[in-house]
């Protein structure tokens, strides 16, 4: 493998690969044999013929940000990272797209797009770490998905290398190309399970010319939806974020961030446009059935301080050890009796510990979290919140994907058919299933 890579490139340092066998959380742990850094396409799939023809899995390695072990190996892996797949290529202006590698950060992209003038349509608090051929591999939403949609509706072309070791590209300079099958639809959010992906082309947005942040507190979750409802379908809507207030009396102790506004609940909701939305913000949330005064950001520095509320959820949680996340698609109308019967099923299987929910709650998107909860009682209470979660309608994954925490709950979300025919496609793709063996499916 070094003739391929280099020598600097490939490692069975015990130390190094106990580092990467462990998921971002700390949660999960995996065994790996050797980790492999490609600097090029052609090298990740010849990394993948050899692979492939010794009998050897491999686990695909991005930022490693995956909260549900999609990045853990589990049997004596090659650990094939796409950190040197890292290039930002030219911003195209006019047709407003980039061609960047997978292992590029989000916050790179990002960078590259405000520098032409222009956005890119995802956004993630660990912009830092993740990359955008993991974020394509989950079809990752996040902060702007109300807006923009999720990753899989950014992607112009992909190239992937096959587990053949053939490199497929689907790279087209038109939009609008109904030449047969929409072959990087198939990619993103397969999860790494039918090849890998090294390159993206991705769409880029204009730069709104105004906007305006406002935060609501509530007491009642169920007026909060309402009123996301309202939210969710206006034009211009930006941003329309759920905020438990234990999460910003946390931000209040570790930070000295006092919470805006007063309540047990708080929205976030960001307005833009090409005018000045602050009149029409006004008259939306006088409609509304908030608690008191919402706190309103007219200009980038009061909206920063609103924001920071939001951006620092990751961080404060994370100050109390790993926390073991839930993420979860649900109907609005399900939103408020989840919550409750959570935070119930939390105390029943683990009484000291400190349930706490926030998300995207435009698409139903959530993340509930469990602060100090003990190894010893995650299974149960993990079993007990994915029955919670079918229970309410929801699906087991919004946007972190399965990985392999949830691979034995596809079946809550996927029917039997549905099942057999993402086999067929794997096994089409994967004939030995050698690459991510741990990811999807049980």
């Amino acid at each position: 493998m070094t003739d391929v890579v280099g020598t600097g490139h490939v490692t069975d340092d015990p130390d190094v690969l106990a580092a990467r066998s462990v998921d971002h959380t700390g949660r999960y742990r995996g065994r790996a044999v050797a980790l492999a850094r490609p600097g090029c396409p052609e090298d990740v799939a010849a990394v993948l013929r050899l692979c492939r023809d010794a009998g050897v899995h491999v686990t695909v390695q991005g930022g490693r940000t995956s909260l549900v072990a999609g990045t853990v190996p589990e049997h004596d892996d090659v650990l094939l990272s796409t950190e040197r797949l890292n290039t930002v290529g030219e911003v195209d202006t006019v047709e407003r797209r980039v061609r960047v590698g997978a292992g590029a950060t989000l916050a790179a992209v990002q960078d590259a797009a405000t520098r032409a003038g222009l956005v890119f349509g995802v956004d993630l608090t660990a912009r830092d770490t993740a990359t955008v051929g993991g974020m394509a591999s989950t079809n990752a939403g996040g902060l702007y998905t109300v807006h923009y949609g999720n990753m899989g509706e950014q992607v112009l072309g992909l190239q992937v290398a096959l587990p053949d070791g053939s490199l497929l590209d689907r790279h087209s300079m038109v939009r609008a190309d109904n030449t047969g099958y929409d072959l990087p639809a198939l990619f993103v959010g397969a999860e790494g399970t039918l090849g890998v992906i090294t390159a993206l082309d991705l769409r880029l947005h204009p730069r709104p010319a105004h906007r305006i942040t406002a935060i609501c507190g509530f007491t009642d979750l169920d007026a909060l939806v309402e009123a996301a409802r309202v939210f969710r379908d206006l034009d211009g809507i930006g941003t329309l974020e759920l905020l438990d207030t234990r999460v910003a009396v946390l931000t209040a102790e570790r930070l000295g961030v006092a919470a805006p506004v007063t309540g047990d609940w708080m929205l976030l909701v960001e307005l833009t446009g090409d005018t000045d939305q602050t009149e029409r913000l006004a008259e939306l949330l006088s409609a509304v059935r908030s608690d008191g005064e919402p706190a309103v950001g007219v200009d980038p520095a009061t909206q920063q301080r609103l924001w920071r509320v939001r951006e620092a959820v990751a961080d404060v949680l994370g100050a109390f050890g790993p926390p073991l996340k839930f993420d979860v698609a649900l109907p609005l109308a399900a939103v408020a009796r989840f919550a409750t019967a959570a935070t119930t099923v939390v105390h029943r299987h683990a009484p000291d510990a400190l349930p706490v929910l926030f998300g995207h709650i435009g698409e139903g998107n959530l993340h509930f979290n469990v602060l100090r909860c003990a190894a010893s009682e995650e299974p149960a209470l993990y079993a007990a919140m994915m029955e919670l979660i079918a229970e309410h309608g929801g699906n087991v994954s919004s946007e972190h994907g399965v990985g392999s925490r949830k691979r034995a709950y596809l079946s809550m979300s996927r029917g039997p058919d549905d099942i057999a025919a993402m086999r067929t496609l794997k096994a089409a793709f994967d004939p030995t299933g050698y690459l991510n063996a741990a990811v999807l499916f049980a």
